[in-house]
């Protein structure tokens, strides 16, 4: 079996980039972090997510009903930008 990392000039999609690694392999699970921008401390964020949907078990996290907003990150701009 080819994974997706085969390249093929055809099919571009397996181009291999370095990405490099600023964090332990804890930090980025467990934390604590000092960053804000959910790229460290995935539990945590598992966590918080589980705990807005009330949900107390995976299994529940996965029954939890999603709202999808195209707009969520301009939605009400216009008014906070007007105040």
């Amino acid at each position: 079996s080819w994974g997706m990392s085969t390249g093929n000039a055809d099919l571009p999609r397996g181009t291999r980039i370095s990405v490099g690694a600023d964090t332990t392999l804890d930090r980025l699970l467990f934390g604590p972090t000092s960053k804000t921008d959910g790229t460290e401390n995935l539990v945590g964020a598992i966590r918080t997510c589980m705990g807005v949907c009330g949900a107390q078990t995976i299994a529940e996290l996965h029954e939890a009903e999603m709202v999808v907003a195209p707009s969520i990150k301009t939605e009400g701009k216009v008014y906070q930008l007007s105040r």
